[in-house]
This record gives structure tokens, C-alpha cells and sequence, in this order.
């Protein structure tokens, strides 16, 4: 029996977490997960319940802060709101995270508490109680304005406590 266990937890996880994650809606509660930050100490989702998180999803990326300075100002003048942000980066050969005053979160595919979002780029906003309320994926760079606007309107109207 100890030897199924193991294995049933690997089968569970394989089945429920990660097509959960790889498929995410706006709507659904997000998974959680513990990343290293390169920056600071190790980061878990989960205990930022009680608080809006903006996570900002990124693609290839080497050493690309230039791309993060419009998101990462953003985010600090809403801190006082309340908000947490945090940049995702996937961890590849020969790349350097981008330096952040914000934590960045270096994704290894050897972490078994961590998942990756396959539509990366992209920034979600996750209400305090976890739920994904906002989501983009398309064109982010592109879309920063946007993305600044309805961020503060989310924080305006704080739905999540109604």
C-alpha cells in the first residue's frame, strides 16, 4: 500500500492540477503553488489570501526588465491598495531573470508545487478568496494601458468583499 500511495498522489496531481492550471478561466479558483523568487525568499500563493494579486505571466525572457518597468510602476503605486504582484519567469538555459524591485518567480519544472501557465505571457488578477477574475493573454506588451485601467477599476470596486 505504500507504494500505490505515492503513486496515487502523482496520478492525482497529474489529473486535477495541471489540465486545472493549463486551463484556467475567469471564474475558476487558481491552483496554488511555492516558486523561489530570485530575489528574495521562496513565494506561496496561497498565503496571500485576503489580498488582490496581479501575476504577470512571462514568455522568453533574458534579462528583459525594460518590458516590466510600465507593469512594475503600476503595481507599486497600487500597492497601497493592497495589491501583491508578482512576475512569473520560466528558468531556461543560459537566460537571467530580469532584475525587479517586485518579486520574480523562477519557474523549475523539477518543483512539483509549481505549475505553469501555458498561454504565458499573460496577467491575471486573483480576487482575495483566490477566484480568477481578469485574465489576459493576447498581446500583452501591447496591452499595458488596458490592463492599468482595468486594474484599477477592479481595485476600485473590490467586488470580492460584496
Amino acid at each position: 500500500m505504500r507504494i500505490l500511495n505515492p503513486i496515487y498522489k502523482i496520478f492525482l496531481m497529474i489529473v486535477c492540477i495541471f489540465p486545472f492550471a493549463e486551463a484556467l478561466e475567469v471564474g475558476d479558483h487558481v491552483p496554488d503553488f511555492v516558486m523561489p523568487s530570485s530575489n528574495g525568499a521562496p513565494q506561496r500563493l496561497s498565503e496571500q489570501i485576503g489580498k488582490p494579486v496581479m501575476l504577470v505571466w512571462l514568455d522568453a525572457c533574458d534579462q528583459c526588465e525594460e518590458t516590466l518597468i510600465d507593469l512594475q510602476y503600476l503595481a507599486e503605486s497600487l500597492a497601497v491598495e493592497g495589491l501583491q504582484t508578482w512576475f512569473l519567469w520560466r528558468k531556461q538555459t543560459d537566460y537571467t531573470a530580469p532584475w525587479s524591485r517586485l518579486p520574480v518567480l523562477e519557474y523549475q519544472a523539477s518543483n512539483s508545487e509549481a505549475w505553469w501557465f501555458k498561454s504565458a505571457p499573460a496577467v491575471m488578477f486573483i480576487s482575495p478568496d483566490g477566484v480568477l477574475d481578469y485574465l489576459v493573454t493576447d498581446s500583452v506588451n501591447d496591452r499595458k494601458l488596458e490592463v492599468s485601467n482595468e486594474l484599477k477599476l477592479w481595485l476600485n470596486n473590490k467586488e470580492w468583499f460584496q
